[in-house]
Parts: C-alpha cells; structure tokens; sequence
C-alpha cells in the first residue's frame, strides 16, 4: 500500500465515493416507495375512516325512514329506508375490500347484526301494512330494535378505533424506518461528500504540485539553458557513440557556426577539430573510451572564426540507474592566455635565476625549520662548498645562530613570533666557511609566507674588507684621541699659565682656538660614540628645573659676553630619568646656538612644561630665524645653514647631530618651529624655537 501512487489512491476514493452514490439512491428509492405506502395507507385509513362513518350515517338515516314509515305510512320513507339500507350493505361490502382480511370477526359481526336489524325492520314494516302503526311500534319494541342499532354503532366505533390503532402502529413504524433511513442517507451523505472533499484537496495539492514542479522545471530548464549558453567554457551533450546533441553559445560562437550545423552529426567530424586530422583522431578516441564509461582529459589545439586556442578538454560519461552509458558531456576550457602566463613565468624564472646566480652578494632560502632550501653560486664561492653539500644542511652549518632573536636567543626568532616584515638588516654574523675558519658577515632576512609554510630569503655580503676599514678608522680615532688631544690639552694649559696682559690678544686667540679644536675633536669622538653604539646613558631621577638652572649657569658667561639675557620660566612637572651631563650637552649646545644667533642685547627664553607623558624643554631665540629651504640640514652631520646676517658664526656642524642622538637615546624626539610668521623674504621674523621631549619618570 505504502507503494500506491497517488492516481490509484485517488482513483480508489473516486468509486468508492461512486458506491456510496449508488447506495444512497437505492435507499432513497426504496424511501420513495415507501413514502408513497405511506401515502396510501393513510388514503386507505381515511378511507376505512370515512366508510365506517357512512355505514353509521346510512344506517341512522334508513332507521329514520322506517320509523317516519311506521308513523306516516308514507312510500317516500319506506324508499328511505330501502335505500338506507341498501347503501349501509354497499358500505359493507366495499370496507371488506379496503381491509382485505383484517378486523374480519368485528366485520362479520358487524354485518350479521345489520342483516338482523334489517330482518326485524322488515317484519315491522310488515306489521303495519297489516295491523298498522300501534302494533308495529309494539313489534318493534319487543324486537330490541333500538338495542340492535345502538349495538350496530358500538361495534362501528370499536371496528374504526381498531383500524385507527393499526393504521397508527404502522405510520409509526414507517416513519421510524423513514428516520432510520434519513439517518443513514445523511451518514453515507456525510461519507461521501468527505472522501469527495478529501479527493478535491488531493487533486488540489496534486494538480498545484504539478503545477509548481512544471514551472520550477521551466525555471530551471531556463536557468540551465543560460548557463550552459552563457557560460565561458564550452560544453556539448553527445550520445555515447559521440553524436552532437547539444552545444552551448560559446562554442558555437567561437567558431561562428549554429547548431544545426554540428547537430546529429559525430563530434570529431566538427569545425572545432578541422585543423588537425590527429586532432580529430584523438578526439574519437576520448569519446570512444568515454562511451565505455572512462572519463578522458587532455589539452588539445581548437579552431575558431577568428583564432585558435588551446584548451582543457574533457569527456565524461553520464550513467542511469542500471550502470549504462546514456550521455556524455564534453567540457573544454580555453586557457591560453594560462599557457602564455606559465610560459612568461618560467622566462621570468630563468631571468631570476640568471640574476640571483650573478649577483655579487650570496642568497640563500630557508624554511621555517632552519633547512637550506637553496643558495646561489656566490654563497658557495664565499662559504667554500659545492651547491649539493649544502642543499637540506642546517643553516646553523655556515651561519650559526642566524635565526636567533635580536638578543642572540631562538626563542625570540622573528619567524617563531610570526613577524611579517624585513628583519634583521644589517646584522653581523660570523660565518663557518668548509675549513672551518671564521668570516664576518652582513645578513639581511626577509620571510614570505607561502599557503601554511614561511620561507626566509637573505642576503649575505661579506664585510671583511668593511671590518679592516672600520678597524683602521678606529685606530684613526684613537690615534686622534690619544696623539691630538693629550698634546692639545697640555698646550691649553700652559697657554693658561703664561698668559699675561702684554701678550693676552694673541694668547686669547690660541686659546680660543684651541678650545675649537678640543670641541672639534670631542665631537668627532661623540659621534663615534653614537655610531658604535657605545654611547652609553648614566640614567638617574632628575628635576627639570635642575637641569635648566645648571645649564643655564653654565652658559650664562658666554651671554653677559654678548649682552644676552636670559628668561627662564620652568613649569611644575614630574620627574624624568634621565643622564644628567648629556641632557646638559643637548642644552648648553641648543642655548649657545641661541645665543650665537641673537643679535647683541636680545634674549633667549628657556621654557619646560609637561606635555602629555613627556616633559618639553623649548629655547627660543630673537635671531635671524632658519630658512625654510634649510631646515632639513639642521640635524645632520657636519651641516650648517647659511648666515643671513653676512656674520661667520664657526662651529663643526656636529653638535645638532649629536643633540639628536642623545634625545633618541633618551626615547625622546627633537624639532625646530618658527616662533612667529614669515616675512617677505620667506625668513622667520623673529627668530626660532628648539624643542625636544623626553619621557616622565612614571612613563
């Protein structure tokens, strides 16, 4: 049953819901009939009824002409009397036909006692043609003539209540079974119009199903004729033995031909194949073993209206249910602009390795787990080792510690932090050649993270000839620390001791200038300092009121020199860590600038205040102010901005450069802003400002 479609079930409900039609009508014939019974019993009762009723009045009215007869002697009431009589036996005779049978004992009785009525009747009516009406009465009297009628009547009335009860009896069980049947009628009615309301719904929800399920196939009919027309890859439906069925608009419009043109006809045998006949050899052959249910892939060679291109051509075999081969689909991607790329590509990677086997510098690729992926010939030149011996080693075996963390420690390894970035540029190693000896190295890594893997590029240059320089510019600084200064200082001092008043211009100038040469050859000593990184800091909790007061005491001479005053105004601020002599060097260098610059009688105002997590010291100063155009060269190297003023103001142009290192070291910053607006001259109006920031202690 589970298996029954719908139609059968249907088509069930439908004669069963016909049988119950048919039942209904046969009862309610048979109510019909029935009902017209019904109709004639009570057109029989009414009969019986109206019988009985005629008997009593006929019999009353031929007993009134026999006694008008008796006491008038008149014929007309004997003729009353005849005919009275003569219709109470007709009336007989026709209720012995309406009753067939029933109530025969009363009817009889009925019948023999209006005989006697009648025999008596007669004998009177006798008499009083012969003795006259006296006697008559008489006669009639001793007769019981009246006890004969009245009993007549009594035997009428209980003969018609007899009737009246049956014919009551049996309306009453005509009308139960009339029920009975409606009941049943309504009931199978009821069934019936359920299974039909039942078989209405179905048909509903089967024709709106059917309704649905052919206009979603033509959607979806439309849908795949879109996209297997739209669709930038070519596609055809074939027949097992490789007859065209269907070809989407693409590669009918490729080769700029219709579909009639390639349908039912062999797909070899098509203009897409017609450059090559091993092209079409071979497309028979994948076809061939597609209709035996292998799916065949392949690049192949097409022909186009316009061009050909070389495409990923496939043929796979579609099965039903039973394992057979019903169609095949034929796919072809055009992927030549691929072929071009792949092509472009490896020229590109053979440029690439042209480069990387020519380059001066050595290259070598590693993984995440420190293996030598691969290495250029320059790196096996600098290293001593064949490629293969290299190849899946340790990076450890030439360059030891390479993939360490700034602080020599693997765990702080850029690539096992995941850093995506350059790292390590400029770090020095020392290189492992194949005889064991050591080289300096300068190393430069980056990682590329390919798909789940990371790969880590670096440049290795060899620096040993750097290293020489950097050792003979060493000992150069030593010599100039140790054989200028020493020499200097002890010419300084006994220049001190000998100066007197008649020589004292010429000793202030050999003075002066050799206090330049000492700043000059300090200086050079500081940046040095700087460069190798052994500028080292003595950090310690300091005011920075204190710090302004000390530097501006030390200053405050070389001011009175050139009538400069000096303002000072310092803002309450936390505490900052700080070395003491080397945020005074930034100072003293910044207030001396300012003063050099500013002309005689101006000021220069010293400020803190606190800004942020920081702490600013400002100087700023009323002179010329610092060109626009030059204000990049304040912090460099032996740079120095023109004076506008046409005066020589000296100086190694160091100083900046070393007030900038120092305020780096401090984790600070240092500027330059105009105190006010420009003039025409595209100079500052009055003067500039000199700022740097340093951190607070809490910070």
């Amino acid at each position: 049953m589970k298996n029954w479609s719908l139609t059968t079930m249907t088509t069930i409900a439908i004669g069963v819901t016909v049988l119950l039609l048919i039942h209904i009508g046969t009862i309610s014939l048979r109510q019909c009939f029935s009902r017209i019974q019904d109709t004639n019993l009570s057109q029989q009762r009414l009969t019986v009824l109206m019988a009985l009723d005629s008997i009593k009045y006929d019999l009353a009215y031929a007993i009134a002409g026999e006694q008008a007869y008796i006491w008038s002697g008149q014929p007309r009431y004997y003729k009353q009397y005849k005919n009275g009589i003569r219709r109470v036996n007709s009336r007989i005779e026709e209720l012995e036909v309406i009753l067939h049978g029933r109530h025969r004992m009363i009817k009889d009785e009925i019948k023999e006692y209006i005989r006697v009525r009648t025999e008596c009747a007669e004998e009177v009516i006798l008499l009083k043609q012969k003795e006259g009406s006296a006697a008559a009465a008489k006669r009639a009297e001793e007769l019981g003539e009246e006890m004969v009628t009245k009993h007549i009547e009594v035997m009428v009335d209980e003969l018609g209540s007899q009737a009246e009860l049956e014919f009551k009896v049996r309306a009453r069980e005509m009308d139960r079974g009339s029920m009975q049947t409606v009941a049943g009628i309504t009931l199978l009615m009821s069934v019936a119009l359920i299974i039909l309301l039942v078989i209405v719904a179905v048909v509903h929800k089967y024709v709106n199903e059917r309704q649905r399920a052919e206009r979603s196939l033509r959607i979806a009919e439309k849908r795949f004729r879109a996209v297997f027309n739209q669709t930038f890859q070519f596609s055809g439906l074939l027949s097992p033995d490789g007859v065209v069925l269907e070809a989407n608009q693409s590669a009918l419009d490729f080769a700029g031909i219709s579909l009639d043109d390639v349908k039912e006809k062999e797909f070899w045998e098509a203009p897409w194949w017609s450059h090559s006949e091993d092209a079409r050899t071979r497309i028979k052959d994948a076809v061939k073993k597609a209709g035996q249910g292998e799916m065949v892939r392949m690049e192949e060679e097409v022909s186009g209206k316009s061009r050909q291109a070389t495409v990923d051509f496939s043929v796979k075999p579609i099965f039903d249910e039973g394992d057979k081969v019903v169609f095949l689909i034929s796919e072809a991607r055009d992927i030549t602009e691929r072929k071009l790329a792949e092509q472009a590509s490896q020229e590109r990677a053979a440029r690439m390795r042209a480069i990387v086997e020519t380059a001066p510098d050595g290259i070598i690729t590693i993984n995440s787990d420190g293996t030598i992926e691969s290495i250029n010939s320059a790196l096996t030149r600098l290293f001593g080792y064949d490629t293969d011996e290299l190849l899946g080693e340790d990076v450890n075996l030439i360059l030891p510690n390479l993939l360490g963390g700034a602080d020599g420690k693997s765990g702080t390894s850029p690539i096992k932090t995941g850093e995506r970035r350059v790292f390590g540029v400029g770090r020095e190693f020392y290189g492992i050649r194949k005889d064991g000896s050591e080289i300096p190295v300068e190393v430069a890594l980056s990682v590329i993270r390919l798909e789940d893997n990371q790969i880590i590029t670096g440049i290795v240059r060899d620096v040993t000839e750097r290293k020489d320089a950097e050792r003979r510019v060493k000992e150069f600084y030593s010599t100039v620390s140790h054989e200028l200064r020493t020499p200097l200082t002890a010419i300084r001092t006994a220049l001190g001791l000998i100066q007197g008043k008649e020589n004292k211009p010429v000793l202030d100038i050999a003075c002066e200038e050799a206090d330049r040469l000492i700043r000059l050859i300090n200086d050079i000593l500081d940046i040095r300092k700087i460069e190798a990184g052994k500028l080292d800091l003595e950090l310690k909790k300091l005011s920075p009121g204190s710090i302004v007061e000390r530097a501006v005491g030390s200053i405050s001479s070389l001011a009175e020199d050139k009538g400069i005053e000096i303002c000072v105004d310092i803002k309450e601020s936390d505490l900052v860590l700080a070395d003491e002599d080397r945020i005074q060097q930034v100072l003293s260098n910044l207030l001396s600038n300012a003063i050099k610059w500013s002309p005689a009688e101006g000021k220069v105002y010293v400020r803190t205040l606190e800004a942020k997590d920081r702490c600013r010291f400002e100087i700023e100063d009323e002179g010329p102010g610092v060109p626009e155009e030059e204000a990049h060269k304040l912090f460099g190297r032996f740079e120095q901005v023109s004076a506008r003023d046409n005066r020589e103001k000296g100086g190694t142009g160091l100083g900046l450069a070393i007030a900038k290192a120092i305020v780096e070291q401090h984790n600070g910053f240092i500027g330059i802003e105009r105190s006010e607006s420009e003039n025409g001259n595209g100079d500052c109006s009055k003067g500039s400002i000199f700022w740097f920031e340093i951190p607070l202690l809490k910070e």
